[in-house]
């Protein structure tokens, strides 16, 4: 290995660890679940709490994100929901559909 290949190496492998370190600490989708007030429904697991609100467990992660994010901007419809998703973060609508996602 040339000198100017491991240098260049060696600046990857330090933006990545700089990166890293700088990106901010993953948000916990569980505790964010009972923040927003997502288990009063859906419950802690996905398995909602009367027939009338939907399970989430079994559902793909990225349809969750899509439909949280449909709910925020208006373009899917449901009053409950749009009340919950307008103040969700890109952030928060990934840590959320990766915690009740499969």
């Amino acid at each position: 290995m040339t000198i100017k290949n491991l240098l260049l190496k060696s600046a990857v492998v330090a933006s990545v660890a700089l990166l890293g370190a700088c990106g901010g600490a993953e948000i916990d989708g569980a505790a964010l679940a009972a923040e927003k007030g997502c288990v009063a429904c859906h419950g802690t697991k996905g398995k909602a709490i009367a027939p009338m609100y939907p399970n989430l467990n079994g559902q793909w992660e990225t349809y969750l994100r899509k439909q949280l994010v449909a709910y925020r901007d208006g373009s899917r419809q449901n009053a409950i929901m749009a009340l919950q998703a307008q103040n969700l973060t890109d952030e928060d609508i990934a840590a959320l559909a990766a915690h009740y996602g499969n």
